[in-house]
């Protein structure tokens, strides 16, 4: 795969909206396994090892979790502390408006390769609605 595949090719269509410390409002998808940041070996992709389940896995462990607050570099010390907290939940408040928005931004401008690009761009939509109704039904 190595010579017929960049890693750097993995773009996610944002419309320039940053919806997760993970995913960079240029399009920038950044996980360790694609070589896009520092991680320790075991989270490398290795040639003839590495699997896509990987990356999904890491995607789904990384991207569409409850408190993606959390990943960005420092805010995980703060996890469970009530200032945490409650910046996580106004984060996901925050997301679930950029969902919105970035749902507008697909329907208008729907991205060339459509199938893959739409699907893998409404699975993280609808995890981040989801997310905010699940974190707002316990805030109240």
């Amino acid at each position: 795969m190595g010579q017929f595949f960049s890693w750097q090719q993995v773009y996610y269509h944002s419309g320039g909206l940053r919806l997760n410390p993970n995913l960079y409002k240029t399009g920038y998808v950044c996980l360790s396994l694609l070589g896009t940041w520092e991680g320790d070996e075991d989270e490398m992709w290795t040639p003839g090892v590495s699997t896509m389940l990987q990356v999904l896995v890491s995607i789904q462990g990384l991207i569409l979790n409850a408190k993606p607050y959390f990943n960005e570099p420092g805010y995980e010390r703060t996890s469970g502390k009530p200032d945490g907290e409650k910046k996580a939940l106004q984060y996901n408040k925050d997301t679930f408006i950029l969902s919105l928005r970035t749902m507008t931004y697909m329907i208008r401008s729907p991205p060339k390769v459509w199938f893959y690009s739409w699907f893998v761009s409404l699975v993280f939509i609808f995890s981040n609605i989801k997310r905010f109704f699940l974190s707002w039904g316990s805030s109240n």
